[in-house]
């Protein structure tokens, strides 16, 4: 059946949803007074209407699901026909993993782990190396399972101290790297992080491995931990060096391929729509103060939603995404205080009867929300039957009450106490925001329990991830923002209420971060009132705040790090073999 442009079946369009046009506006929405802060130099997208449109897209879909279903199968044979010994089964799950093919295996990976704990003494053999065992740590709690950080017990000191001597296995070292990140809050097992980096750091140093370990290890060490990367960002990478690795399966490494020319063709289709959606909009044309963003909102989209199953959610997100962005560039460096002030009150009615308050570009912003929004309510009433429009609305007025907050801040030249910016910011942050969209697009068992902690912020889960999400951006930006003379900065509220340097406060953010990163672990293993899907949504989200701050402001300003993975995820699909060399490889 045809779709719409949520990605839900025409017979539930929204074409019936309440709309209003916004080109009957034909005064120019940029003729305004001098911006209410100086406008900072963001550059012009790489990644324009053109560039999308332009994007290759010769391959065929049905050629390459048969060739997918095909190598699935021989892998599950293979799989399947081994009697693997425990570190081979670890290996390959984690293998599955990092090439991107969860979703294919996630039901063999699920019974296999279950027979792997099942076996007689696992959790007390004391002969594993410290490679296996921390890869037993790791990808157990990753999956669900309680396991404790006492299994390293035997690589431990009578002080509780890591042995010396375990300091030279390159391998082992790296996966209990890998492991700490999956510490919970009150284990001594973080310890295992510094000392790990710490001795890895000088055996490359030193020159102590191979040309193809040292730059593995370079890689993690410089980059993000697995468990806060961003999977299918980071797929292509592990392809290009899984079969320079020994061993390596080949049937695997094809299918990663074919899996991964799949996707990109999914994704340039994908994005190919929300251009044409956005250029119809014609928001960016109107309002050229805004950040015009949607390919990097879309990646970001794809950290977040990386299989196939959830490309409803990408779209979703790409089109609320750019709006956020669009209204987050009016309230903090365009409008007036008082044209702010009438700005939240309009998004607080959600009325439409109440724009001819507004200026010109303001209207604009407003009715394009509006429009979208309600779309997507009608969209989902019609196929699910809940009506989350009341919700999707509170979370608009809301961030536009947080963002009407800072500006305030900034106007009055009021640095606010760090606790009182936090709080705040949880909400600016957006990632509330865009989990209450999240839980209405995929959740299967809607709750009022979740609904109410996803409105007012008061779960733990939550707001770790709204600490992370909001800490990791200002980490990024907030150098160009104290340039500008910023005051709405967690940073600077920080070094004002404690008088530390900017160094020491970058530090303890750091370190604030990763508390509330084994909070949010602690949900791996255990129940609470989110589906475990949702969970992993929240893991997504934090991980994909990491991976567009780490080396600055990969979103504004766009660096060359981040438009490198851009056009990896999008523009270079892998080399296949031929149908004939396939058939060739043995199990």
């Amino acid at each position: 059946m045809e779709s719409n442009v949520w990605g839900l079946p025409c017979s539930l369009s929204s074409t019936q949803a309440p709309s209003i046009s916004s080109t009957k506006l034909l005064r120019d929405a940029n003729k305004h007074h001098t911006p209410f802060r100086t406008p900072p130099t963001f550059n012009p997208t790489s990644f324009t209407h053109q560039f999308i449109h332009s994007l290759p897209n010769n391959l065929s879909r049905e050629t390459l699901q048969e060739r997918a279903a095909e190598l699935e199968e021989k892998v599950r044979l293979m799989m399947n026909g081994t009697d693997m010994k425990p570190l081979s089964l670890l290996e390959l799950i984690d293998d599955i993993e990092r090439l991107g093919l969860f979703f294919r295996f996630q039901d063999w990976i699920n019974k296999a782990l279950l027979r792997l704990v099942s076996i007689e003494n696992f959790k007390h053999r004391t002969t594993k190396s410290l490679h296996e065992t921390a890869l037993v740590f790791r990808i157990l709690r990753r999956h669900g399972f309680h396991v404790s950080q006492d299994i390293f017990m035997s690589f431990k000191d009578e002080e509780g101290k890591f042995k010396a001597e375990i300091s030279n296995d390159v391998e082992g070292m790296l996966s209990l790297y890998e492991a700490s990140y999956l510490t919970l809050e009150g284990e001594s097992l973080w310890e295992a992080n510094e000392f790990s980096r710490t001795h890895l750091m000088s055996l490359m140093e030193e020159r102590s491995m191979d040309a193809k370990m040292a730059e593995k290890v370079r890689h993690v060490l410089e980059g993000l931990p697995y468990h806060k990367s961003c999977c299918r960002l980071v797929a292509q990478h592990y392809i290009n060096t899984y079969d320079k690795a020994e061993p390596h399966n080949l049937l695997l490494l094809e299918l990663a391929k074919v899996e991964f020319n799949m996707e990109q063709s999914s994704y340039q289709n994908e994005l190919k729509e929300l251009s044409r959606w956005w250029w119809d909009i014609g928001l960016s044309g109107k309002l050229k103060f805004g950040r015009d963003r949607l390919v990097e909102i879309f990646i970001w989209a794809v950290a977040i939603y990386p299989e196939p199953q959830y490309a409803i959610c990408r779209k979703v997100m790409s089109k609320i995404g750019i709006l956020i962005t669009f209204l987050d560039d009016i309230y903090d460096i365009y409008g007036t205080l008082d044209e702010l002030e009438l700005f939240t009150n309009v998004f607080e009615s959600w009325n439409v009867n109440f724009i001819n308050t507004l200026p010109d570009y303001m209207v604009l912003c407003f009715l394009a929300i509006y429009n979208t929004v309600n779309g997507l309510a009608y969209d989902i009433f019609k196929e699910r039957g809940i009506n989350c429009l009341p919700y999707l609305t509170k979370s608009w007025s809301d961030l536009c009450k947080a963002y009407l907050q800072e500006a305030k801040w900034f106007h009055n030249k009021i640095i606010p106490p760090f606790d009182k910016f936090i709080e705040n910011a949880w909400i600016s942050s957006t990632a509330g925001f865009i989990l209450t969209h999240t839980y209405f697009l995929i959740t299967e068992d809607i709750t009022e329990q979740v609904i109410h902690s996803l409105t007012n912020n008061d779960h733990d889960l939550l707001r770790s991830v709204y600490t992370i999400f909001r800490l990791s951006n200002d980490l990024g930006t907030s150098k160009d923002e104290m340039e500008r003379g910023e005051t709405s900065n967690s940073i600077v509220s920080y070094m004002h209420e404690t008088g530390l340097t900017e160094e020491n406060a970058r530090q303890y953010f750091k370190t604030l971060m990763e508390k509330e990163w084994k909070n949010l672990n602690k949900y791996l293993i255990m129940d609470s009132i989110f589906p475990k899907s949702f969970v992993q949504f929240v893991i997504n989200l934090a991980g994909s705040g990491h991976f567009v701050y780490q080396y600055g402001d990969g979103f504004g300003r766009q660096n060359d790090i981040t438009k490198s993975t851009i056009k990896s995820v999008l523009m270079y699909p892998f080399q296949l073999m031929c149908h004939d060399d396939v058939q060739k490889i043995k199990f």
